[in-house]
C-alpha cells in the first residue's frame, strides 16, 4: 500500500487540532540522544548499534532510551517538545504523525543533509522514500514496513474439513457458522482493539483488501463510503450478529488457546509466539488479508509503516546525521535489524537479497 494513504492518517482526534508548540529550547549537546520504540527486540538491536558506533570514536557518542511513553509515543513526544526536553533523532514515527509535526516546524527536512542522495541510493530506496515525501520534502527515513495478514490455526482448520485458509469475507463466515461456539469459541478475531491505531490492523486493512488497495481518505475527507467500506461493515457485524467474535478474548492469545481460529498479525507476532507458544507457531500458516474476493495476484493489505525523524531544535544535527548514515549504510546492521526485530527492513530489493534469503 502507498504510504500516501497512511499519511493521511488523522490523530487530531488524539491531540486537539490547536495543539501549538511554543517552547523549543534544546540544551547544548555533548551526546546525541535518540529515542527508540519500547520494544525490547527493537532494544536488543540498539544495543548493538550504539555500542559499535560508540566504540568506533569515529563521531559523537549516543546515548539511547526507550520513548518515556506511558500513554502514546506521539503523546511523549510532543510532551518532550513542548517543555524543551526533546530528543536529537526518534524512531517510532508513522507518517501521518511526521506530517503533523513537520507542519508545526519541528523536524528536519533530511534531503538537505549531506550524503542523503548517498543513503537512499546504497539501500536501494528511491521509490521507497517517493512515498514517504510531504509536499517534495523528506522528514521521515523509514526503517521497516509490515505487512498485515492473517494467521490462522493450520490444525483446527484442518479439523473442521477446511483445504487452505480463508480469503474471502464470505469464506470466513462460513468457517465461522460451522465452528463457533458462542461464548467459547470463536471464527475469527475481527476487532484488533479499542485504541485509534487498531483501526488499522482491522478496519484499514479489510478495506484495502476489498477496495485493491484504493484510498480511504482523499484531500483530507473520508472516501470509504462506497461498496468495499459497506461491504467490510456489513462483515463484521455480521461476525458480533452471530456471536462468531467479540471483543474479549480474555488475557491470553486467542490463537494460542484457540479460542479463535484467525487473528490479524504482523510480522512482529514471530518472535513472541516462537517464544511464547513455540508448539502453536508450528501449526500458524499464514494467509493474505480477506477481501471481498478472492485476489488473482498479490493481495492488497495495511502496512505498518516507522522511521526516524530529526528534530529541528537539535543542536547537534550533523553529528546525528553522521551516526544514522553509519548505521544505515552498513549492511550487516540491516542483516541484525531482521535476525533481531523480524521486521522488514524498509529497503528496496528486499525479497531478492541474498542478505535476507
Amino acid at each position: 500500500m502507498k504510504h500516501r494513504l497512511i499519511k493521511s492518517l488523522i490523530v487530531s482526534s488524539v491531540f486537539a487540532a490547536s495543539f501549538s508548540l511554543s517552547v523549543q529550547t534544546f540544551a547544548a549537546n555533548d551526546t546525541i540522544i535518540l529515542w527508540i520504540a519500547p520494544n525490547e527486540a527493537q532494544e536488543a538491536f540498539w544495543k548493538i548499534a550504539v555500542g559499535d558506533w560508540n566504540n568506533t570514536g569515529n563521531g559523537m557518542q549516543v546515548d539511547f532510551t526507550t520513548i518515556p511513553a506511558s500513554g502514546s509515543s506521539e503523546e511523549a513526544i510532543l510532551t518532550a517538545i513542548a517543555s524543551g526536553t526533546a530528543p536529537d533523532v526518534s524512531t517510532n514515527i508513522f507518517s501521518g504523525f511526521a506530517a503533523q509535526l513537520a507542519e508545526l516546524g519541528q523536524l528536519v527536512d533530511i534531503s538537505t543533509l549531506d550524503g542523503y542522495d548517498e543513503l537512499v541510493a546504497s539501500r536501494d530506496m528511491e521509490t521507497v522514500m517517493a512515498g514517504w515525501e510531504n509536499d517534495g520534502k523528506s522528514f521521515v527515513f523509514p526503517i521497516y514496513s509490515n505487512p498485515i495478514l492473517v494467521w490462522w490455526r493450520a490444525d483446527l482448520l484442518a479439523e473442521a474439513g477446511f483445504d487452505g485458509v480463508p480469503e474471502t469475507f464470505t469464506e470466513v463466515l462460513s468457517l465461522s457458522e460451522q465452528v463457533s461456539v458462542p461464548g467459547e469459541v470463536f471464527g475469527m478475531k475481527v476487532m484488533a482493539g479499542k485504541n485509534w491505531w487498531d483501526r488499522w490492523f482491522d478496519f484499514i486493512s479489510f478495506y484495502n483488501a476489498a477496495s485493491n488497495g484504493a484510498p480511504y481518505i482523499e484531500d483530507g475527507k473520508a472516501v470509504y463510503d462506497n461498496e468495499a467500506g459497506v461491504a467490510v461493515l456489513t462483515f463484521m457485524k455480521t461476525m458480533f450478529d452471530n456471536g462468531w467474535t467479540t471483543n474479549d478474548f480474555g488475557s491470553d492469545d486467542p490463537l494460542a488457546t484457540g479460542s479463535a481460529y484467525g487473528a490479524v498479525r504482523g510480522p512482529w507476532s514471530i518472535g513472541g509466539f516462537g517464544q511464547k507458544y513455540p508448539e502453536i507457531l508450528e501449526n500458524i500458516v499464514i494467509g493474505p488479508m480477506i477481501g471481498q474476493t478472492k485476489s488473482d495476484g498479490l493481495a492488497a493489505t495495511f502496512a505498518d509503516t516507522k522511521g526516524l525523524v530529526v528534530f529541528e531544535g537539535s543542536k547537534v544535527q550533523d553529528e546525528a546525521w553522521e551516526f544514522l548514515k553509519w548505521v544505515f549504510m552498513n549492511d550487516e546492521l540491516s542483516a541484525l535489524w531482521l535476525e533481531k526485530t523480524g521486521l522488514p527492513p524498509a529497503r528496496g530489493a528486499l525479497a531478492t537479497s541474498d542478505m535476507f534469503s
